[in-house]
This record gives C-alpha cells, structure tokens and sequence, in this order.
C-alpha cells in the first residue's frame, strides 16, 4: 500500500514538531519542514522497494535506499515520531498497512568500494529527483551537490 505523497503530506502532529523544536533549539519553520521531508522520506524508500518489486531488472532502481549521514536531520525527526509509539504506529497501519520498523546504521554497515558508492548514490539522487524533485534532492543532499 502506497498512498498519494500530497495526501500523506497533509499529515501532521504538532506535538512531535513542538518536541522537536525543545530538543533541537530550532524554529517552527525548520521543524515543520523536517517533519514533511520525514514524511517524504517514508513514502519514497517504501516507493522505491515497490518499484524493484514491480520491475526488479531495472538498472536504475538497483541501490539501497537508506538514511545517508547527510540526512541526520530526517532521521532525528523519524526518532522523535516514534517516541509517540501510539500515533506512530496509528499513521504507518493509516497510511502504510503496516508498522514501518526503523533499523539503525544501515549506511554504515554496507560494504561499497568509492566507486560502487558513488554509482549508488548517483542513482539514490536521481530517484528521488524524479520523484520528489530538485528542491527536495537539494536539501537533503546539498553537501554532495555543491562538491560536485
């Protein structure tokens, strides 16, 4: 189950930006658009594996989607989500059928020369480009756009 990203986009939790907010020492803004970029996140990683399900052949969509480091941001927002272990599990069964587990380091763990790194990651750039558009790809990987 996959649902429209603009509908899942309308989900929001005002505590879980507001705790946000204590813990980090950030704005409302920056809060609020790191919860929405959680929420991206969630839907294009389940999106990707549905797409390698539907046509694994498929060159461009063999890399792992994972947290990069880039995305710390995300994931401390993701943290924060499952804190509220009711709500959270109440939106993943809502919007996802099912609990969406969050399993740590997976980046760390993957054994990739620099080449197969950067074959993955040019790919990992491009889906999401193409699905969650350049302003998205640009604030999460900003890093590796500007060394480029």
């Amino acid at each position: 189950m996959l649902p429209e990203l603009t509908e899942l986009l309308n989900y929001k939790h005002q505590n879980v930006i507001k705790s946000h907010i204590r813990t980090y020492a950030i704005n409302e803004y920056k809060a609020s658009t790191l919860f929405d970029d959680m929420l991206r996140y969630l839907w294009i990683s389940r999106k990707h594996m549905f797409d390698r399900k539907q046509s694994p052949e498929l060159e461009t969509l063999k890399f792992q989607f994972v947290m990069h480091e880039e995305m710390r941001d995300i994931d401390n927002m993701w943290h924060n989500f499952i804190l509220y272990t009711n709500d959270y599990t109440q939106f993943c069964l809502k919007y996802f059928g099912e609990y969406l587990h969050h399993v740590p380091d997976v980046a760390e763990t993957m054994s990739q020369t620099r080449d197969e790194f950067a074959t993955d990651l040019e790919k990992y750039l491009s889906y999401v480009y193409d699905h969650l558009g350049e302003d998205t790809m640009r604030r999460w990987f900003a890093v590796h756009l500007t060394s480029a």
